[in-house]
């Protein structure tokens, strides 16, 4: 049974490595017209199984076998990473928790908002 099964992943195993590349995760970077780059990034869940069985037959017969591989891939964007004349800043889609979380992701822009406004 062994033998079937390895067969089954021979063959699967390369054109899954195909679906699983490094642009999953970190996307095409984006160019605008202005030359600001938008690059996406993105949580890539995998997961893959195997199984198989023989059947009984008679004793001079060789053994039937049945079996199967499944497999599946989820991408989630949760980022962009903005690259621009201003700087780079990321930008989650997740929501935050809790309103700490919020202040402690936006208080580099506060600050600068803040700064922009007192050297006037």
């Amino acid at each position: 049974m062994s033998e079937h099964i390895h067969r089954l992943l021979e063959t699967v195993l390369p054109n899954l490595k195909g679906i699983i590349d490094a642009e999953s995760v970190i996307g095409e970077p984006i160019q605008t017209p202005d030359g600001t780059v938008v690059i996406p990034i993105c949580r890539t869940n995998f997961g893959f199984v195997t199984g198989g069985t023989e059947f009984r037959g008679s004793a001079s017969s060789v053994l039937p076998f049945g079996g199967g591989i499944g497999a599946g891939v989820s991408v989630t964007p949760v980022a962009f990473l903005i690259i621009g004349p201003s700087g780079v800043q990321t930008v989650s889609l997740d929501s935050p928790k809790d309103i700490y979380s919020r202040i402690l992701d936006l208080s580099p822009q506060l600050l600068d908002k803040l700064k922009s406004l007192l050297d006037r």
